[in-house]
């Protein structure tokens, strides 16, 4: 997959383009960008995912909300559904008050020779979202491109949609999240230094610095799995405020499970949220909270065990 950050390096060629902040690349999108690079090999045109750098709502109503992947989580999500180019472009002041004809022809037609346009039943663009579905079809007829309006993906009687992933992440309720995203919800980081009170208590654990815009989900203890470079290993993963020591900055920690070796300062880790363990909660010793921590380990290793049956 190409990647592109500014409309004056894309290339001259027809294509088919959908439109969106596709912040987690959910089961909803899947189904879109799945049509998306259908109908574009039968038609013989480019599988164009055109996002944004930044979230429109830090444009039209800041504070934007935490995103369930960054800009590069994002791409590399993208590049698996088999899309022939993503262009990333930062949502600006500016781009938000064309008009849905301004963007149609400044930015679809004359920039990226759009021929088929792909979008949620939902989707609006252009000031004041006046380019609805019904809209784009009358420009589109104007200007030589279809527009295609994809249904809404259920589960159950729950619209899939990144604002419902929002929720359920921050209520705890990560299963019923991967549900809706189609795969573990994913964080990365790279390793920093901790305190090594880990180490002490005899959980020595690896400590994420996470991108600050990244959403964390529903403070507690999670059984997960860490990815280093080509390796794996189960997880039991605390993202809290370490209120047993006071203390009140949000930290992501996890202990490798049958893991004896040390991983370098600055190295590159995903850590995949399996199942919620337990909230977060202050303990009045060390003692309890060792005691506590040897049950969530216990608990870690039989849930994945469970789902590697």
């Amino acid at each position: 997959m190409k990647v592109y950050r500014d409309l004056t390096e894309i290339p001259h060629t027809q294509r088919a383009v959908t439109i969106g902040v596709f912040d987690g690349v959910h089961l909803g999108h899947r189904a879109l960008l799945n049509q998306l690079v259908s109908i574009a090999r039968s038609e013989g045109l480019t599988a164009t995912v055109v996002t944004f750098s930044n979230h429109p709502q830090s444009v039209l109503n800041p504070p934007a909300p935490q995103l369930l992947t960054t800009v590069e989580e994002r791409l590399s999500l993208l590049k698996e559904t088999g899309v022939d180019e993503t262009v990333v472009l930062p949502f600006t002041l500016e781009l938000s008050r064309l008009t849905a004809k301004q963007f149609c022809s400044d930015i679809l037609v004359d920039k990226l020779m759009c021929r088929l346009l792909i979008i949620g039943d939902d989707f609006a663009l252009g000031y004041r979202r006046e380019g609805t579905v019904n809209r784009l079809k009358e420009l589109g007829e104007q200007m030589g491109f279809k527009v295609v309006a994809i249904s809404p993906i259920m589960k159950g009687s729950v619209r899939v949609s990144s604002s419902e992933i929002r929720n359920l992440l921050l209520q705890g309720e990560v299963e019923r999240a991967n549900e809706l995203l189609g795969t573990f919800y994913r964080i990365a980081g790279v390793v920093v230094p901790g305190a090594g009170r880990g180490r002490k208590l005899g959980f020595p654990t690896i400590n994420l610095k996470v991108a600050s815009e990244k959403l964390l989900p529903r403070y507690g203890v999670y059984a997960g799995r860490v990815y280093i470079a080509q390796e794996a290993w189960d997880t039991a993963a605390y993202i809290g405020q370490r209120p047993t020591f006071g203390e009140t900055e949000p930290v992501v920690e996890a202990y490798l499970l049958e893991f004896n070796g040390s991983i370098p300062q600055g190295t590159p880790v995903i850590l995949e949220l399996v199942a919620f363990i337990r909230p977060d909660q202050r303990f009045d010793s060390p003692e309890a909270l060792i005691a506590q921590m040897n049950r969530d380990v216990l608990t870690v290793r039989e849930r994945m065990k469970a789902l590697c049956r």
